[in-house]
């Protein structure tokens, strides 16, 4: 994956590599979470500027918590269930719709994944050296 140097790379008040010099940097981590614990993870490092090879500590993101939207697909179906069971067996129906709504909405939830992990185009990212860069 490339990107460029959105400010010049100083060193001891020399200038190292120039603002919108290429980088490119390396996936070290991805992972897309689970169905109902985990969330979607990504790790960027810097391998190159300017075609010298550079180690650097990680870019971590994490995806979102989507607790709150399995809830409300769970109490949604439900809800419809209930109502849908209402209508059609009174009191016993909604008992039994609610429960095979509740189910269905849960297994929505445990067939899909949650929120990706995502680095926003022209987000800005800060790197550190992990050892030193060797300029000539």
């Amino acid at each position: 994956m490339e990107a460029s140097l959105a400010a010049p790379l100083m060193a001891g008040g020399r200038q190292v590599a120039a603002q919108g010099s290429r980088v490119l940097l390396r996936v070290v981590e991805s992972g897309e979470g689970g169905r109902v614990r985990g969330r979607a993870r990504l790790a960027l490092r810097v391998a190159e500027i300017d075609g010298i090879a550079v180690q650097t500590g990680a870019y971590r993101v994490e995806a979102p918590a989507t607790k709150k939207q399995d809830a409300m697909k769970i109490g949604i179906g439900s809800g419809l269930g209930a109502a849908i069971g209402a209508i059609s067996g009174g009191g016993k129906g909604a008992a039994i719709g609610a429960a095979a709504g509740g189910g269905a909405g849960t297994g929505v939830v445990l067939a899909t994944h949650g929120a990706p992990a995502v680095i926003p185009a022209e987000a800005r990212l800060v790197f550190r050296l992990t050892a030193p860069m060797h300029v000539i």
